[in-house]
C-alpha cells in the first residue's frame, strides 16, 4: 500500500514534535552553580559546586571530568570531581568538590569550560566561565586596549581598556588618566575612576570627543595613552591611531542685481583638517558683468580678476579659516552710452536736415453734407545749399466735387488710376527760403465723423542726388 503525501508529512511532523519534547525534557537536567571561577596558573584550585535536580524525575548523574581534562589539556593537567557518581531526587541538591590543576598559562579573557555529564544515560554538559591568572602577579595592571585604527576629526574616539585583577579582591576604585597626543604634543587629556568588579579581566570603556575640540586635528599619526596607579603599582599602555584627511569647504552665496547694477559674494569656510586649494576659492563673474566691474574685494588677501572669476591672492585656505569674495557692477555706463548715441543721432539729423515739409489745413467748413477745405503745403530749405528740381505732389481727398486754385501758384491736376493728384514744380530754392502752395476742394461727406487727408510728398535734387520726403497726414473731425 502506497502512503499518500499528506500522511507522510503528518508522520514526519509528529516525529519532529516528539523528538523536540524528548530533548526539551532532558537537556540541562541539572542546574549548576557557580557559573564562573578564577583559578591560579600552575597550581591546583578547589571549588564546591552545587547540583540541583530541576526535573520531575529522579536523575542518576555521572560526571565525565576525564573527558574535560582531555579537551582542555592545553590549560589543565587534570580536572577532578568527588563524587563523580550520585543520584538526585526531584528538587534535591548535591555538593561536589572540584579540583583544577592548571598549567603555567595565562589566559586574559575568561574561557568557557564545558563539563560533560550524563543524566539517566543521556549526555549533557554545563558551562563554567574560567579566568586563569598568573600566580606570580598579585596586582592590578592594564592588560590591553581595543579601538578602531583610524578616525575623522568630526568623530568621537571610543576605546576599551582591559584591566587584569590578580589581587583576589573586588570593589576596588581604580584611577585612570588617558591622553591623546601627537609628536609629544598633548592634544586631549581626561581622568576617570572605575570600580574593579571582577577577578581576572575587567573591561572599561572610554571616549575622547575630538569633535568638540576648539580646533581641528591635522591628519596624521596620534597616540592614545592610558595610565593607572594602585597601591604604588603603576601601569601604562599606548595605542596608535590615525586621524584621516578631511576635506570640507562650506560655501554660501548671495547676489542682488537690478537694471542699474548690483553685487555678488561668496563665503567659503574650511571645516576640514587640510587646506583648501586656491583653485576652489573663486567667485564666478560673467563676461558681461566683467565689462562693468566697479569693485572687488577679498576678506583674506587681495582680490584679482582672472579666468572670468574673482580669486584671492592667498595660495590656500587653512583649516578653520574662512574667506569672503565680493564684486559689484554698475550699468549706468550702458545708459550713458545709449544717451550719447541718441544725442549724436539727433545732432546728426539736425545738421543733416535738408528741408522741412508740412501739410496744413488753412480753413474748413462743413455744410449740408459737404465740406470745403483749404489746404497748404509748406516747403522750407533748411540746408546751407540750394535745392533744385523741386516737385510737390498731394493726393486729392476722395469724393471731391470741386478743386479750386488758392494762393499765387496753381497746381496741375492729374489722374493716376482711381486717384487724383495735384502737383507743383519749382526750379530751385535758396537756403532758408520757403515755398507755400495751396488749393481748395469741396467734398461730399458720407457720415459725420473723421475726414482723413493723406500725406503729401516732395522730390528734389541736393548736391547732385535725388531725395524724396513725405509730409505729415491730417485728420479733420466733422461734427455737423
Amino acid at each position: 500500500m502506497i502512503m499518500n503525501k499528506a500522511a507522510k508529512n503528518l508522520m514526519v511532523l509528529t516525529f519532529i514534535l516528539l523528538s523536540a519534547v524528548f530533548l526539551v525534557g532532558n537537556v540541562h537536567a541539572l542546574k549548576v552553580s557557580p557559573n564562573s571561577i578564577t583559578v591560579q596558573s600552575n597550581a591546583v584550585s578547589y571549588f564546591n559546586f552545587t547540583f540541583y535536580n530541576n526535573q520531575n524525575t529522579t536523575q542518576n548523574i555521572s560526571l565525565n571530568v576525564g573527558r574535560a581534562s582531555i579537551i582542555y589539556s592545553g590549560y589543565f593537567d587534570s580536572i577532578g570531581a568527588f563524587p563523580q557518581y550520585f543520584q538526585l531526587s526531584p528538587g534535591q541538591t548535591k555538593t561536589v568538590l572540584f579540583s583544577f590543576e592548571s598549567k603555567d598559562v595565562f589566559f586574559s579573557f575568561p574561557i568557557t569550560l564545558q563539563i560533560p555529564y550524563s543524566a539517566n544515560g543521556i549526555s549533557d554538559y554545563f558551562n563554567i566561565s574560567t579566568a586563569i591568572i598568573p600566580i606570580t602577579k598579585t596586582s592590578i595592571y592594564l592588560y590591553s586596549i581595543n579601538s578602531s585604527k583610524s578616525f575623522y576629526p568630526y568623530n568621537t574616539i571610543y576605546f576599551q581598556v582591559n584591566v587584569m585583577n590578580s589581587l583576589g579582591q573586588t570593589g576596588l576604585i581604580l584611577p585612570f588618566v588617558y591622553n591623546l597626543s601627537s609628536q609629544g604634543k598633548l592634544v586631549y587629556t581626561a581622568s576617570k575612576n572605575e570600580v574593579i568588579g571582577n577577578l581576572g579581566l575587567n573591561a572599561f570603556n572610554f571616549t575622547i570627543p575630538i569633535n568638540t575640540l576648539n580646533y581641528l586635528l591635522s591628519p596624521g599619526k596620534y597616540n592614545i595613552s592610558v595610565y593607572t596607579n594602585y597601591n604604588k603599582n603603576s601601569s601604562a599602555l599606548y595605542f596608535p591611531v590615525t586621524i584621516l584627511a578631511y576635506y570640507k569647504p562650506i560655501i554660501s552665496k548671495a547676489s542682488s542685481f537690478n537694471i542699474f547694477g548690483g553685487s555678488a559674494s561668496i563665503t567659503i569656510k574650511n571645516e576640514g583638517n587640510i587646506p583648501v586649494n586656491k583653485s576652489a576659492l573663486a567667485l564666478a563673474i560673467s563676461g558681461f558683468n566683467s565689462l562693468f566691474l566697479t569693485g572687488k574685494s577679498s576678506s583674506n588677501g587681495s582680490a584679482v580678476l582672472a579666468n572670468n572669476s574673482i580669486e584671492p591672492s592667498i595660495s590656500s585656505l587653512l583649516p578653520g579659516q574662512s574667506i569672503t569674495l565680493q564684486y559689484s557692477v554698475s550699468y549706468y555706463s550702458i545708459y550713458l552710452i545709449i544717451l550719447i548715441i541718441i544725442l549724436a543721432f539727433i545732432i546728426f539729423l539736425y545738421f543733416n536736415k535738408k528741408v522741412v515739409f508740412k501739410k496744413e489745413v488753412i480753413e474748413h467748413r462743413a455744410v449740408e453734407g459737404f465740406i470745403d477745405v483749404k489746404i497748404a503745403l509748406r516747403l522750407k530749405n533748411v540746408s546751407r545749399k540750394k535745392i533744385y528740381g523741386i516737385e510737390l505732389e498731394d493726393e486729392i481727398p476722395p469724393n471731391s466735387l470741386k478743386i479750386a486754385k488758392a494762393g499765387q501758384k496753381e497746381g496741375k491736376i492729374t489722374k493716376h488710376g482711381s486717384k487724383m493728384l495735384i502737383s507743383w514744380k519749382e526750379e530751385e530754392l535758396n537756403p532758408n527760403d520757403e515755398i507755400i502752395v495751396m488749393y481748395e476742394v469741396k467734398s461730399k461727406i458720407g457720415i459725420v465723423g473723421n475726414f482723413e487727408l493723406e500725406k503729401a510728398s516732395v522730390k528734389f535734387d541736393f548736391n547732385g542726388k535725388n531725395y524724396r520726403k513725405g509730409s505729415n497726414s491730417l485728420i479733420l473731425h466733422i461734427k455737423t
